[in-house]
């Protein structure tokens, strides 16, 4: 019976962390439509990639020397080849990868993971909206780079 029961909460716990991983998020409180900058002016709402990184966060650390979790530490990965973190165990296909994380690669990536590279282990539909991609990637740029 207590088997059963912590089954079921394991079972749940992963349910509700891979749940967010995924999907479209809605829009951070108090953000109206003219807050989300479009591609067109050049300019990317950073409020929104931070409220973005909240699907992220679960897997991933940002911070210099932070840990890996599910995903690896994205620490310096602009400019990274894929699969080079060191100390996370990659997929085969990441570490055998040509990919360098830009802004372009990193983009394509987050429209659709296993589309973008077949047989990778990250578990995440992907964001469909552009300018919630580049919110999120701009995010990602300026809470990774490295000094």
């Amino acid at each position: 019976m207590l088997r059963s029961v912590v089954l079921g909460m394991v079972l749940l716990i992963t349910v509700v962390m891979l749940a967010g991983c995924g999907g479209e998020q809605p829009a951070a409180a108090g953000a109206s439509s003219s807050s989300a900058t479009g591609e067109a002016s050049g300019q990317v709402d950073l409020e929104r990639g931070k409220t973005m990184f909240f699907q992220c966060r679960a897997c991933h650390s940002l911070d210099a020397g932070g840990p890996h979790k599910v995903g690896p530490n994205l620490y310096g990965v602009f400019g990274r080849k894929a699969g080079l973190a060191e100390g996370f165990a990659y997929s085969e296909v990441m570490t055998n990868s040509d990919v360098i994380w830009t802004e372009e690669a990193m983009d394509a990536w987050l429209v659709r993971p296993s589309e973008f590279m077949p047989g990778s282990r990250m578990v995440f539909v992907g964001i469909k909206d552009a300018q919630d991609r580049a919110a999120l990637s701009a995010y990602l740029l300026q809470e990774t780079t490295r000094d």
